[in-house]
C-alpha cells in the first residue's frame, strides 16, 4: 500500500477527524474560564421570562399507524428491486411474512 492510500482510507480518516475533534475541545476547555455553579444555571430559560417547567403526556396512539407504513415501504423497496436472476419465490413469500405481520399488527 502507498502512502496515500494509508492516508485516505476511511479508517485513517475518521481517526484524523476525531483527534482533531477532541483536540479542539481540549483547547476549548484550555481557553474557558472555570464554571460557577449556581441555581439559576439549571432554570428552563424563555427568552428572560420565568418558564415553570411542564410534562407533556407522552401519545402512542399513531404508533401502529407508523410501523405499518414502515413495514409497507419497506416491502415495495424490497420488491420493487428484486433482480431478474433471482427466484420469483423468494419475492412471494417476503410478501406473504410482511402481510402476515401487517395482520398481526392489525389484531391490536
Amino acid at each position: 500500500m502507498t502512502a496515500a492510500q494509508v492516508l485516505y482510507h476511511p479508517v485513517t480518516v475518521f481517526a484524523i477527524a476525531l483527534l482533531c475533534g477532541w483536540l479542539l475541545y481540549q483547547v476549548g476547555r484550555a481557553v474557558s474560564p472555570p464554571s460557577t455553579a449556581t441555581g439559576d444555571k439549571l432554570k428552563t430559560y424563555a427568552c428572560g421570562e420565568e418558564a415553570p417547567a411542564k410534562s407533556f403526556p407522552t401519545a402512542y396512539h399513531l404508533f401502529h399507524a407508523a410501523f405499518i407504513f414502515t413495514l409497507l415501504d419497506v416491502m415495495a423497496l424490497v420488491i420493487g428491486t428484486v433482480p431478474k436472476h433471482i427466484p420469483l419465490v423468494l419475492g412471494v413469500s417476503y410478501a406473504v411474512v410482511g402481510l402476515t405481520a401487517i395482520v398481526i399488527l392489525f389484531k391490536d
